[in-house]
């Protein structure tokens, strides 16, 4: 990575949890820094597995790690993985995120496409080359419906199929490769869920920030609130959120020489696969 920063990157958006509007400062950081958020200009908060602290709707980051959520002594973030993902996607690996206003990052559109936008007009990008080996067969089984598996490949691949009760979203699969698919399949796919458990989320103080420009609503009876960015939009934004979610291992995840699927996974899966996937990698005994 290069850049030609001569000050910090600011962006600004209205957090989809709390409805508050949160800015972030961006800054380059030294090799080996890691990707690092700082929550109101002094905690720190490492990208890492061992920050995470939540997965319900999303990924929530503690700037001790393990520290339960009720702690007082520990600021959480949440909503990381589509900056995770863009940062993965763009091939960045050392930052600085100051963050302040709400704890939680900015959703913007509700994908990865602005974090990598920003990204681009600031950085020289460089995709990773695939240099770590896999010589194993990662397995995770959540339960009898949720899967994830990773076996050795030439280069980083995802399978993701969903079978969820939604007309459009039945026995439905999408593949990205790294080395021949367009990035923005996965960085333009929206985040999204039911039209109808928005209000019982309000009513407990959540997704105060949704809208129809940052989430995409499902209908049970079938649909959507608006028209898809591209065909199985749905399912490549939880392959956008497994990158995400992969990234906490502290490599790129499209540096890795592996084939990933998923079945109905989702953030709860996708950590503690990572766990096992990082132990198979040898970055962690």
């Amino acid at each position: 990575m290069s850049s030609a920063i001569t000050a910090p990157i600011h962006v600004s958006g209205i957090g989809v949890i709390t409805g508050k509007s949160v800015d972030v400062k961006i800054e380059p950081a030294d090799p080996g820094h890691g990707i690092v958020f700082y929550l109101d200009g002094d905690a720190a908060v490492p990208a890492l597995l061992e920050s995470v602290v939540q997965t319900d709707r999303g990924v929530t980051l503690a700037s001790r790690y393990g520290q339960a959520l009720s702690s007082v002594l520990s600021p959480v973030l949440s909503i990381v993985e589509h900056f995770l993902c863009a940062a993965a996607l763009a091939g960045l690996s050392d930052l600085k995120v100051s963050v302040s206003g709400a704890p939680e990052m900015p959703i913007l559109d509700g994908s990865a496409q602005d974090w990598l936008k920003v990204f681009a007009a600031h950085f020289d990008l460089r995709p990773p080359e695939p240099a770590i080996a896999l010589n194993q067969a990662v397995f995770y089984r959540h339960n009898d419906e949720i899967a994830i598996y990773a076996v050795p490949d030439t280069h980083f691949k995802i399978s993701y199929s969903v079978d969820f009760d939604h007309p459009d979203l039945k026995s439905r699969w999408v593949r990205w490769d790294s080395g021949t698919d367009n990035p923005a399949l996965i960085a333009t796919a929206c985040t999204f869920g039911y039209v109808s458990e928005l209000p019982a989320l309000q009513s407990r103080g959540l997704a105060l920030g949704a809208s129809l420009e940052n989430s995409l609503g499902l209908f049970e009876q079938g649909g959507y609130s608006r028209t898809l960015r591209h065909e199985d939009e749905p399912i490549y934004h939880k392959a956008l959120d497994l990158i995400g979610d992969l990234s906490l291992m502290g490599i790129n995840p499209l540096a890795i020489k592996a084939h990933v699927f998923a079945l109905n996974a989702g953030h709860s899966s996708h950590v503690p696969f990572a766990r096992q996937l990082r132990k198979a990698l040898r970055l962690v005994e």
